[in-house]
């Protein structure tokens, strides 16, 4: 990332923690207002960047991720903190989206992490999948076409044996985190797995170990 003196020099206009401001609420409003300027976010040790010019998201960084999808992977951020710096922009236009869809789109994934956290899903967690007579039941009592199982949650549906943990499953697929919260959202919702076990305290606080395959 490039950073002049001036960016240096520059005090936020905005922060906050994410605890207690929706990514998604930030988002309109620096989309709202026009805004020009940097967008950083910390979590701990992560940090991630985005960069807006009149209130559209022109390019983002975080981890080894770009463009969309290091927009999409912060909105799996439920903490951390969060400080606008209102500055002219020099970024190459890497994103060609308009920040509202952007921001539908991360809304979703938001939604669907803040539920898997609610259940207390973390690497330590075990899931069994139902039998396969089971699924081809549920399945074929639902309206036709209503639900179909992709590739890739039946490779998860695969190995959720009730012996493995979700960071176990994680390294053998080799999915990056918000490809496994739409898989999970997804076949958890359909009850096509079942928790047999996780922990009891909320993966709200930092103090627990919640589902980061990047890190685990």
């Amino acid at each position: 990332m490039e950073t002049t003196t001036q960016q240096i020099l520059t005090a936020p206009v905005l922060t906050g923690e994410l605890s207690e401001f929706n990514l998604v609420h930030i988002l309109q409003l620096l989309n709202e207002c026009n805004a020009n300027g940097i967008l950083q976010v910390k979590k701990g040790a992560l940090y991630g960047v985005m960069y807006f010019e009149h209130g559209q998201i022109i390019d983002a960084h975080v981890l080894t991720y770009d463009g969309e999808d290091a927009i999409y992977e912060i909105f799996l951020w439920l903490t951390g903190k969060f400080s606008f710096y209102s500055l002219p922009v020099q970024r190459p236009n890497t994103i060609k989206r308009p920040t509202e869809d952007l921001i539908l789109t991360g809304a979703r994934y938001d939604e669907r992490w803040r539920k898997l956290c609610k259940l207390g899903i973390n690497s330590n967690t075990i899931l069994k999948a139902k039998s396969d007579e089971e699924i081809t039941r549920m399945i074929s009592e639902e309206e036709e076409g209503t639900i179909h199982l992709a590739q890739a949650d039946q490779e998860f549906l695969q190995v959720a044996d009730g012996t493995r943990t979700l960071g176990e499953i994680t390294a053998q697929l080799g999915y990056n985190r918000r490809k496994l919260v739409t898989i999970l959202s997804f076949l958890l919702t359909n009850n096509f797995l079942d928790m047999t076990s996780t922990d009891q305290e909320s993966p709200f606080n930092d103090g627990v170990q919640v589902f980061m395959p990047e890190l685990d």
